[in-house]
C-alpha cells in the first residue's frame, strides 16, 4: 500500500518566476535547503537537506517550463533515495500562480503525515515568500541549533 497526499497554495508571481524557484539550484536554496544540488532537467540530481542526516535525494523526472515539474523524493524518514515521487502543476490564476502538489507513492502513514505537514507549514510558506518577492533566512531544511 502506498499513500499520496495532495496540497494547493497560491503565489501572487508568475508560473515562470515560481518554476524558476523549482528548477534552479541557486533559486531553490533560497528558501528549500542550506544543502541543495538541482539539476531541473529530466534525469538531473534533486538533491536537498541540512546534513547528512537529513537529506532528501531523488531526480527530475519530468520538467513542462512554466507548467509542471515532476521529481523523485526519498532518504528521509524510513524512505529509500527516489522511492516517492512529487508532481507540481502551475496554472495562472488571476495575477499569480495555483499551484497544486501531488506526493505518492509514500510506503508509511508517519512519512506521509511528515511531508504533508512539512509542505504546508515550512515548504510553502517559504517558496511564496520569496516567489513574492522576499527574502528570508529561514530554510525548509534547515541544520539544528
Amino acid at each position: 500500500m502506498t499513500i499520496e497526499i495532495t496540497r494547493d497554495i497560491y503565489i501572487e508571481a508568475s508560473p515562470q518566476t515560481v518554476y524558476s524557484y523549482l528548477t534552479q539550484e541557486e533559486k531553490v536554496a533560497k528558501w528549500f535547503g542550506v544543502i541543495t544540488e538541482i539539476d531541473g532537467r529530466p534525469g538531473g540530481i534533486f538533491k536537498v537537506g541540512a546534513n547528512d542526516q537529513m537529506m532528501v535525494v531523488g531526480e527530475f523526472v519530468e520538467t513542462i517550463p512554466n507548467e509542471k515539474v515532476v521529481f523523485t523524493w526519498g532518504g528521509i524518514d524510513g524512505l529509500a533515495p527516489g522511492e516517492s515521487t512529487v508532481e507540481i502543476t502551475l496554472h495562472k490564476k488571476n495575477n499569480g500562480t495555483q499551484l497544486s502538489l501531488r506526493h505518492y507513492n509514500i510506503s508509511s502513514q508517519k512519512a506521509a503525515d511528515g511531508f504533508g505537514y512539512g509542505w504546508v507549514n515550512h515548504a510553502f510558506p517559504l517558496l511564496k515568500l520569496v516567489a513574492e518577492g522576499g527574502t528570508t533566512e529561514e530554510r525548509c531544511f534547515r541544520a539544528s541549533k
